[in-house]
This record gives C-alpha cells, structure tokens and sequence, in this order.
C-alpha cells in the first residue's frame, strides 16, 4: 500500500480498517516518506516491547518527545531505556500497587457519585466535560497534592501536551507548547513548596527521592509530574468515555452488563482491548533491526500499535465485536513488559466504579449526536458525549 497519513481525518475517525490493511501488508510496514514503520500484528507488537535492547524508548535527534528532555531538564519513565527507566520507576513503583490503591477506593465512589448527581437535573448534558473528564483529573491531582479545583487548567494542558505529540504544527503547536510552559511553571513552584514543606503525596515522594544519592535530579521530577498529570487522566478519560459509547453501540452487551453487574471487572478489561484509548507509543532503532523478516533501516522511527494488535484475528477472535464475556487476557492497551503502565491498576480502578455508576444512567438517557472522535492519532477518545434524558 502507498504511505499512510495516520493523523488524517478520515483514519482518525476510524483508524481499525487502515491498522488491518497495514496487518495483511506485513511485520512492519512503511508508513510515511520520512520513514516511520508501523508494526500492527500482535506477534509483532509483543516482540517489539520485549526487545528493549534493539528498539529503545528514548527520543532520538528531532522526534518530538525530545521536547520534553529539553524543557524540563530530563527523561520521564515512558521516554527512557534502563537503568534510567528502572531507576526512575522505582521511585513511584510503590503507590500505584493494588495494595496502595485500595485506599482510594471510596473516595473514587463519592466523587463519581457526587460529579453525576450534577447532572441530575439537566435535561440534556455531555458526559465528557461533566464527568469522564473531572473524574480522573481530580483524582490525579489529589494524588500529586496539586489544588483539584484547577480542572480546567489540568486538562487544557493536558491537551496541549498530546497536541504536540501528535505533531500540532504552526500556530497550534506554538500555542500547545506555550501552555506547556505554563503547567511546568505551576508544577516547579509545586516542586519548590515540597522542598520547603514535605508531605505524604506524590509530588513530596518525588522531591524526597532527590536527597538520595543518585535518585532523581529537579528535571526529572518536574518531568515525571508532568508525565503523571497528563497520563493519570488521559487514558482513564479515553477508555470511560470509549466504553461507555461501546455499550451503547452494543445494547446487548449493555444489557448482559446491567443482568450481571459482576462483568464489570471483565466488561474493563474488554474496554482497554477494544477501544484502545492509548493506540500506540513510539520506539527508534540505532541500528538495522529485523523484525519477523523485515529489516528496519538504522536511525528509523517505529510506531508499535496496541491498537491494531488488540483487533489481531490472529489473536482474538472476532476482534471487532465488542464481547464483554470475552477471555482477553493478554490484551496490550498497557503495554507489554518493562514498560507496562505505571498507572494501569489506578486507571482500571476507576473506570470500574464509573461504569458501575452509569450503569442506572445509560437507561434513562441517549446520544443526541453522532460522536466524534479526539484529533489525535496517539489517543483515542470521545470529544464529547451528548446526552438527552427521556421527556
């Protein structure tokens, strides 16, 4: 096939058709006259993320991530190899086990409940600005000890960031990266006041760790905030809001969940395979690299699709219909291996209670409009959800 525009419109909307071409032409497949391949069967994939010594996670000369290196004055987990990648892990591994995690648990439950009973009263109402949103960005932020009341702000520079990793360019981009500006000059002066006055959150987990010998220098820690706030909310927003018009899409599978609400955990899990809200993350190869037999050029950028991998008839059957009693286990909406989300038991947290609670909801009201999609590549997720209750 000819080279592939995966930002453009059409392929945004519906990218699942292209990522199955791509699947059907081969291991790895050139995307763009830059040079870009893709890798989209989940044989593949899975090789990818496992082979961290040929296809490295750090940014090379130019690639965009390298903006963050440079502006905040160091690597974050999802942009470094080893030691690095361990070294910073470590630091954070601690708060997002299960074990760790738990105690959250009611405080989820009460701002999900609290978040939708606003919108009790309101004849018609978009789910994403008034819930699928603020439910993980506040959570997020509690957790980093940042004031939760900033919604707005948190996710307008969260926004910014996926825009310039999704090649914003001109005007928009120099927008993206002044607000990005704005959220490392908010958090630095949140870095600077753990300094001053530790506390039991994230952000103070992290200022501790730079007392440590060779822990962790102020770049990174800025860095890893940042990367926390955006990745903290992004994905959880994506993948609720996914499900949610997934279920919809499938009144069955809808049905099925509201029988036997015990599917949620499983109704989850199919959510991160179907929708995907991370489609895919990058990697770069130093040198010639083959890969099932195919040989990637030295110096070549790799973009490895969980996406098209959880929609692989090799590996699921019937990958596009939307089964919440599916085994899909396996499944690579996290990652695979060495860099699997950090955040992955936080996120599954809480769309297991938000889908719980909307499940009352979803009888009583339908989409207005048609949904559209996020312009983005790299994330996948409703714009918004526009709901109207029945007269």
């Amino acid at each position: 096939m000819s080279y592939v525009d995966l930002s453009s419109p059409e392929v945004v909307s519906d990218p699942y058709p292209i990522y199955a071409e791509l699947r059907r032409e081969g291991p790895a497949v050139r995307v763009d006259p830059e040079g870009m391949w893709a890798v989209t069967r989940f044989s593949d994939v899975v090789q990818v993320l496992r082979r961290v010594d040929a296809f490295s996670s750090a940014p090379g000369e130019g690639d965009r991530e390298q903006l963050f290196e440079k502006a905040f004055g160091g690597p974050n987990i999802i942009g470094a190899d080893n030691p690095t990648h361990d070294r910073l892990r470590y630091i954070m591994q601690g708060r997002f086990t299960p074990k760790h995690l738990a105690r959250l648990q009611g405080r989820v439950e009460t701002l999900s409940r609290d978040l939708l009973a606003q919108t009790a009263g309101s004849r018609e109402f978009d789910l994403v600005s008034s819930y699928t949103v603020p439910l993980p960005v506040i959570v997020i932020a509690e957790l980093l000890g940042v004031e939760a009341d900033r919604v707005d702000d948190f996710k307008r520079w969260s926004n910014a960031l996926v825009k310039i990793v999704n090649a914003a360019r001109g005007e928009e981009r120099a927008g993206a990266i002044a607000e990005v500006g704005e959220l490392a000059t908010y958090l630095a002066g949140m870095a600077e006041r753990r300094r001053r006055e530790p506390a039991d959150d994230l952000i103070g987990a992290l200022v501790a760790a730079e007392n440590q010998p060779g822990r962790i220098s102020p770049g990174e820690v800025l860095s890893y905030c940042i990367l926390l706030l955006a990745a903290g909310n992004e994905t959880t927003t994506n993948l609720i809001g996914g499900m949610v018009n997934a279920l919809i899409q499938n009144p069955d599978q809808l049905a099925l969940l509201r029988r036997d609400p015990g599917l949620i955990k499983n109704a989850v899990e199919e959510g991160l395979r179907y929708c995907s809200p991370v489609q895919g993350l990058f990697r770069r190869v130093h040198e010639h690299t083959e890969l099932s037999g195919v040989t990637i050029p030295a110096g070549s950028r790799v973009w490895v699709c969980y996406a098209s991998a959880n929609r692989d008839p090799d590996r699921f059957e019937n990958p596009d219909d939307f089964d919440i009693t599916r085994d899909c286990r396996g499944h690579v909406a996290f990652g695979w291996g060495l860099h699997f989300c950090l955040g992955a038991n936080l996120a599954r947290r809480e769309a297991r209670v938000a889908i719980e609670h909307l499940l009352p909801i979803l009888d009583e009201v339908g989409l207005r409009d048609r949904v559209e999609w996020l312009p983005s590549w790299v994330i996948r997720g409703p714009q918004a959800l526009p709901f109207e209750r029945a007269a």
